[in-house]
């Protein structure tokens, strides 16, 4: 905005102060994602919200009281480290595997939506006569974080986090009401039992969340992390941001010529990006992870291969401008398409990619990361990737505007091939994840599947677990059958051939042999499931069981 610009004195975005003023936000969300993980495990997922919002409320109160740019930059500064802290980590712990998809795609609407309004407040605000008629934007800043404040206390700690921190009792409470089960019901006692005893395994074998990142052998640690930075590096990569963050001036470039039409192609793109991420709510949960990731890149890719072509073949000349949509956001050159045809043609391929990414990967870059990780190092792995997420945004950013100058057309075609490497990338390396509880993605990872192929399904950890359980306590009672049996042999004995009692046992006459039975590891368990059938299960994992689980009281299946 020219107000903007004139109190703070920043003309041009490619400036050190116009990139410190839009990059030092997410320069500052890369350092509190880093860290996020360390306090988001010792305080809770619902303290973290709590404290987030604070900081949020804070840093948007000094933006708009803010008169000089270094206190300005002070205030994104902190809205900054509220941004890292606020990684959709709880949806993923509260969901179903069922639904987990549609859980944590809210976080992406919420996003989305957030953009949009920004959008058309930016516009409704841009033809004010008042010199701070930028601080009305920033104001409406105060209001997301002020209606979190007022909701927290009604919703439920993780109870993942709970098992973590050995609240038994209050998870599996939580667990149950998540689920609308009984007390004991199997359903919500599979579950927490698969649950507590994956993270009571980590927290033996795992000795430090953040090396363990980096960890090779069964867990496939280091793979996972690689994976989740790809997710949102490739987020990035495909242009999203570079095309939102600067629409005016690819609008422009595309002959749109008033800035009034401009900005309103702004705020369709916002949108067209909310609207848009609606309708994945519906499928998400019903089609792979691999094809809504790769069929949207495939459309972004041609979308916007078309819009390089269209642009190379129609750009007429290279003019340079005194005066552009946005004051300060020039870019000195650009081509300029005098083909009316050739216009509409790249407004309805933008529309398409943003409908593409909206549809796949504007929700994808956080679903899929969110599913990845045991509960050890998940909030640690989230934060990582988060701040990959982040600093691959700062980049994009950055380098943009750049690239749109100095390489004209070949920019659209840059971000297209990175889609077509995507799709490559994500069918040679991502497995399948969907409707598959945390627990079991564990095993998709543990390299111990026999059936390997990304839609198959094999036994969740805590079937295997109750199983075992009962296994286990059956042979515990026939031990001790076993043992009252030979004290009772002790006892009654004959001391010598003519069937003498020691003092204080009844003489019983028995036969010469009692009758047969077989040793303990021939009889058959209770359990009428064949431990073959658990063959796909991650077997070179010890059963372990907390002190206090005997609350839990498994039965057979």
């Amino acid at each position: 905005m020219p107000s903007f610009q004139n109190t703070f004195g920043v003309q041009n975005p490619a400036d050190l102060d116009g990139i410190a003023a839009m990059g030092l936000a997410y320069l500052t969300a890369i350092f509190s994602s880093l860290t996020t993980g360390y306090f988001i495990d010792r305080l809770g997922r619902k303290k973290i919200f709590y404290i987030a919002s604070i900081i949020h409320i804070t840093g948007s109160i000094i933006q708009v009281a803010s008169n000089t740019l270094s206190v300005f930059l002070v205030g994104r500064g902190v809205s900054g480290i509220a941004l890292g802290l606020l990684i959709p980590l709880y949806q993923s712990e509260l969901a179903k595997a069922s639904n987990r998809g549609r859980m944590i795609c809210i976080y992406q609407i919420g996003t989305t939506m957030g953009s949009c309004v920004a959008f058309w407040m930016c516009f409704g605000t841009f033809y004010f006569s008042e010199n701070n008629n930028w601080k009305i934007p920033f104001a409406v800043q105060l209001i997301p974080p002020l209606i979190m404040l007022s909701g927290l206390w009604a919703i439920p700690e993780s109870p993942r986090w709970l098992i973590y921190r050995e609240h038994y009792d209050e998870a599996k409470y939580i667990l149950e009401q998540l689920r609308d089960k009984t007390d004991g019901d199997m359903d919500a006692r599979m579950e927490f039992t698969g649950i507590v005893q994956d993270v009571s395994f980590d927290k033996i074998y795992t000795t430090n969340p953040y090396t363990a990142l980096f960890q090779t052998g069964t867990t496939n640690y280091r793979r996972r992390t690689l994976l989740g930075i790809g997710i949102h590096a490739f987020t990035q990569l495909t242009g999203i941001n570079a095309l939102l963050y600067y629409l005016p001036d690819v609008l422009e470039a595309a002959g749109i010529k008033y800035r009034h039409t401009a900005l309103i192609g702004n705020c369709v793109g916002g949108s067209v990006s909310f609207l848009a991420t609606l309708p994945i709510f519906f499928y998400i949960d019903r089609l792979d992870r691999r094809l809504i990731m790769t069929a949207g890149a495939l459309v972004m890719g041609i979308s916007l291969v078309v819009i390089s072509a269209v642009t190379a073949r129609f750009a007429e000349r290279i003019v340079t401008h005194g005066s552009d949509v946005y004051q300060g956001m020039d870019f000195s050159s650009t081509t300029y398409l005098s083909s009316e045809a050739a216009t509409y043609v790249i407004l309805v391929f933008l529309i398409i990619f943003f409908s593409g990414f909206s549809l796949s990967w504007g929700s994808m870059g956080w679903i899929y990361p969110a599913e990845i990780y045991p509960q050890l190092i998940r909030a640690n792995a989230m934060g990582v990737t988060t701040a990959s997420s982040y600093l691959f945004n700062l980049i994009i950013t950055i380098i943009s505007p750049f690239m749109f100058r100095s390489i004209l057309w070949g920019a659209y075609l840059f971000y297209g091939l990175f889609c077509f490497i995507i799709i490559c990338a994500v069918r040679r390396f991502y497995p399948e994840t969907k409707r598959k509880p945390l627990e079991e993605i564990n095993l998709v990872f543990s390299g111990a599947l026999v059936d390997k192929q990304p839609g198959a399904h094999h036994p969740t950890t805590a079937a295997e677990a109750l199983l075992r359980m009962e296994q286990l306590r059956y042979r515990d009672r026939c031990l001790k059958y076993e043992q009252s049996i030979q004290e009772f042999d002790d006892m009654c004995r004959p001391t010598n051939r003519l069937n003498s009692t020691p003092s204080g046992c009844v003489s019983i006459s028995m036969p010469e042999g009692r009758p047969y039975r077989p040793p303990l590891n021939q009889m058959t368990p209770i359990s009428e499931h064949s431990t073959e059938e658990h063959s796909t299960l991650n077997n070179h994992r010890p059963l372990i069981v907390p002190p206090n689980l005997d609350t839990v009281h498994p039965t057979h299946t």
